[in-house]
């Protein structure tokens, strides 16, 4: 990775970097894909699924509403709401 891709990559993840902090990334993106490069190497062949793939059972709790808010108390306290919805700000531009 060079600067110009490190730039790229912080400007579409609204990412402000200082130029004093640029050497810093490159290294740690280096370090990033040279471990990632290690794990793929490494001999999994003795490896069983049964070792890979533990499985747990959780019991999982009743979904129940409670305390939710009323459609017209919700309207009342949201900043922008039309037709039934809350209005929130635009986050993804197209």
């Amino acid at each position: 990775m060079d600067e110009k891709e490190l730039k790229n990559i912080a400007n579409l993840a609204k990412l402000n970097i200082e130029e004093s902090e640029i050497a810093g990334m490159l290294n740690d993106f280096s370090r990033i894909v040279q471990y990632v490069d290690e794990i793929k190497n490494l001999d999994t062949s003795k490896v069983g699924d049964d070792e890979i793939y533990e499985q747990i059972f959780y019991e999982l709790r009743k979904d129940l509403s409670e305390n939710a808010l009323k459609r017209d108390d919700l309207a009342k306290i949201a900043p922008s709401y039309e037709n039934g919805y809350v209005v929130v700000p635009k986050v993804i531009e197209t």
